[in-house]
């Protein structure tokens, strides 16, 4: 940018720079605009921020706009990125009205956010987009966030795109409900900022520790050199398998939670392992809620940081291995867990809009992860003796996961035509079920009904609906609602 006057003026933000925002302030409206040296008028004006320290970014910028009834689509917020290429200004305005144009009609009085994704190759980008209806003061308008990619990251979006959608729908809805306070403040759009730093630092470590496209057997625990007690080993797999493949590593050691990562990897589909990450030493990431697996440090005092709130955010259990320990356990059971989500989220949206900061409210909501089972533990057995060479086991573990994806087939069609397609109640329950299709125990039929629900999703929810099938397991929870 030439010129005296188009020197954006950097200033660490007060309190929050440790999250990685810095505001590029303009120092007047009447300045001009450092991309394109048109004079800006107070209704073309809009802000800015910089997001530093995440070298492993994709995204070039994230764009926040809403329909303005006079002046038609309106820019109003941009954070950039550190080290990304910054869209010009006439991007951004293509932007805000590609993302907000055929919406006038839209009914404003619903809470839904809707997905739209435009591919632009002539401009180099790809625009996903969450367009939102959000009261600010007494008036109702429609608003949208929009991620600014460049097309040669295009595939990488496409593996993560589930993921960026679950978070950035949960920011949206903190967004909406500190829209609508009506002392609506410069803080508030700092929380945001620190938000949307949180989000990419999650996409950023996803890079930066991501698992290899291929798993050896030397990087896990079934390797003979592996020292890792079988019982551990096997209620470890067990349980990840149970909790529809999400895990959570935690030790001290980063060698070693690395190597039960890459195990329970093994038991992962490809999809899956796109979104889990490894650790990495000296860099202590929070939990990132619905990552599939991924591992978390130790401090030195042996303690470690993982919010019940953002436990039961996720949309489905979790297993909490720790390394150090060898304990194992299970975040909630499957019943229960919709429930305590939606509690999480209703508890979190009215903290934040009361302006409380309080710590979670819920409590005993861990369960044990010891639940009898066959295939895992066959499975283990059968692989000892197998030799280590030429990736045999690899092969064993793989043949053993399309088993599991044949038996959850077998069960989903089962399910079809017992219940006529969900029409019906299954006749005989779950023990009948189990019967039926051959599964011993009960943690055989939570394991092929987790995979299941990954080919069918909502099966789970049929099968269990509100009844605690599982209460020989499960510890006294306190009633929460």
């Amino acid at each position: 940018m030439n010129g005296e006057k188009n020197i954006r003026h950097l200033d660490l933000s007060s309190g929050r720079s440790n999250l990685g925002v810095v505001d590029m302030s303009k120092s007047g409206h009447s300045e001009l605009d450092g991309h394109s040296g048109v004079p800006m008028s107070p209704s073309s004006a809009y802000a800015q921020k910089m997001l530093v320290g995440l070298p492993h970014c994709f995204l070039n910028a994230i764009v926040f706009c809403h329909w303005d009834n006079i002046l038609g689509p309106r820019l109003e917020h941009v954070w950039y990125i550190q080290d990304r290429p910054e869209p010009h200004l006439n991007i951004l305005r293509f932007i805000t009205s590609q993302v907000l144009s055929g919406e006038i009609c839209r009914e404003l009085n619903t809470s839904c956010v809707d997905f739209k994704f435009f591919d632009i190759p002539d401009k180099g980008i790809v625009i996903p987009s969450f367009v939102f209806s959000a009261r600010r003061g007494t008036d109702l308008g429609l608003h949208a966030l929009a991620l600014v990619i460049p097309d040669s990251e295009l595939n990488l979006f496409l593996q993560v795109s589930a993921i960026m959608q679950t978070w950035c729908s949960r920011i949206i809805s903190k967004f909406r409900v500190l829209l609508e306070k009506r002392d609506f403040s410069e803080e508030d759009m700092q929380s945001v900022s620190d938000w949307l730093f949180t989000f990419l630092q999650m996409l950023s470590s996803l890079q930066e520790a991501r698992l290899p496209d291929t798993i050896h057997l030397s990087y896990t625990a079934l390797c003979p050199s592996c020292n890792l007690e079988q019982d551990f080993l096997q209620q470890a797999i067990a349980s990840h398998l149970m909790t529809f493949g999400r895990s959570i590593v935690v030790g001290r050691v980063p060698d070693r939670v690395n190597k039960v990562v890459h195990t329970l990897a093994l038991f992962s589909w490809e999809a899956e392992r796109v979104c889990s990450r490894l650790v990495v030493d000296g860099k202590h990431w929070p939990y990132a809620h619905d990552l599939f697996v991924q591992g978390i440090l130790k401090n030195k005092d042996g303690s470690y940081d993982l919010p019940l709130g953002d436990l039961l955010y996720s949309k489905y259990p979790s297993t909490i291995i720790d390394v150090q320990k060898r304990d194992v356990k299970q975040s909630s059971s499957v019943s229960d867990h919709p429930h305590f989500s939606q509690a999480a989220v209703l508890e979190e949206l009215t903290q934040l809009y009361n302006n409380t900061g309080q710590e979670s409210s819920f409590t005993s909501v861990f369960q044990s992860a010891d639940i009898p089972e066959t295939l895992v533990r066959t499975l283990l057995d059968e692989l000892h003796k197998l030799p280590v060479q030429s990736g045999i086991r690899e092969a064993f573990v793989t043949h053993f996961m399309h088993l599991l994806q044949r038996k959850a087939l077998a069960l989903i069609k089962h399910v079809e035509v017992e219940t006529q397609r969900g029409t019906h109640s299954l006749r005989g329950g779950l023990k009948k079920l189990r019967s039926d299709l051959h599964l011993p125990l009960e943690g055989d039929l939570r394991i092929v009904m987790a995979t299941a629900e990954k080919l069918k999703p909502g099966l789970c929810q049929l099968l269990v609906g509100e009844r605690r099938y599982d209460t020989e397991y499960l510890p006294n929870v306190p009633d929460l609602f």
